[in-house]
């Protein structure tokens, strides 16, 4: 299958800070080769890039959407042209962005499902966040319970329908972040829940069966700090290297995933860092055999 590599270099705003050289650290790393030995066709990278002069002081999430914007258009050109898109990402904001594009290319009205992998909910709103740590609040932006401006500047015209979201993977909520998750019709598999194989399976069979393409989203935090002892965000009794990339089989298989983003890598740290790369690229190379095929490219324009 012919996979197109899109790399966003970023933590938050910043280049290559921090989680944002992650991305280079995988490809240097050789993922590449890995993906190739899985039997993929691989081009690229292209590389979402916010100019400097487009970002604006103080204005944190905004740049964020700008930038998402920038890789919303290059997961457009990968749709349009029938190619699997990879995205390795710095941190969990650029999935706004990414699903973004697939909207952009597929329609707006297209129903969209969201797996969303990670030891966090990402579900805080401004109201809700403790830390008020924006990679906390990606999947409340994608439902349009937060984040009006950040949407906007990312090009997202429309929200993802809660029942369209599975969160899979977690064991660290804030207190508000639950009472809200239980407000919605999000789907959510807490990490000690991933063995009951009907449950996580049956969450994806619906999505399979409600959703036109389906995008997956993987923060490595979702494996356990053993795997990834340089985690900016580690929590304990997480998933092992074979349960990760299992669970990320089990959505590739439906035929519907149109993009997949690996999000999370803090390459830093000398010893600990090389282990959290070798344990991501361990998770794709595993997964990424059962991604075979990708949904029709859209009509043009999403028409």
């Amino acid at each position: 299958m012919r996979l197109q590599v899109i790399t966003v270099p970023y933590r938050y705003d910043e280049y290559e800070d921090g989680l944002g050289a992650g991305p280079g650290a995988l490809l240097g790393a050789g993922l590449t080769a890995r993906l190739t030995s899985a039997g993929h066709d691989v081009v690229g990278p292209l590389v979402a890039n916010l100019d400097p002069h487009e970002r604006e002081p103080d204005r944190t999430a905004f740049n964020i959407g700008r930038l998402g914007a920038k890789t919303a258009a290059l997961v457009v050109t990968a749709r349009r042209d029938g190619t699997a898109a990879l995205i390795i990402a710095g941190d969990d904001t650029a999935g706004v962005g990414v699903v973004s594009g697939l909207q952009q290319a597929d329609g707006a009205g297209t129903p969209i499902g969201l797996v969303w992998l990670d030891a966090h909910g990402d579900f805080n709103t401004p109201e809700t966040s403790v830390s008020g740590i924006l990679a906390g609040m990606p999947v409340a932006i994608l439902a349009g319970l937060a984040g009006p401006n950040w949407r906007g500047a990312a090009g997202l015209v429309a929200p993802i329908a809660t029942d369209r979201i599975v969160i899979a993977g977690v064991r660290d909520l804030d207190e508000r972040e639950t009472a809200l998750l239980r407000s919605t019709s999000v789907r959510l598999v807490r990490a000690e829940e991933m063995q009951e194989e009907d449950r996580y399976a049956a969450a994806i069979r619906r999505l399979e069966q409600t959703c036109t393409i389906l995008s997956l989203h993987v923060d490595l935090d979702v494996l356990d700090p053993d795997l990834v002892p340089s985690s900016s965000t580690p929590a304990a009794d997480g998933l092992d290297v074979d349960e990760t990339a299992a669970a990320m089989a089990t959505v590739l298989r439906t035929g519907k995933v149109a993009a997949v983003t690996i999000a999370g890598l803090n390459p830093g740290g000398g010893a600990r860092g090389q282990r959290s790369i070798e344990s991501a690229s361990a998770v794709i190379e595993k997964a990424m055999t059962a991604w075979e095929r990708v949904p029709g490219p859209p009509a043009p324009y999403g028409g």
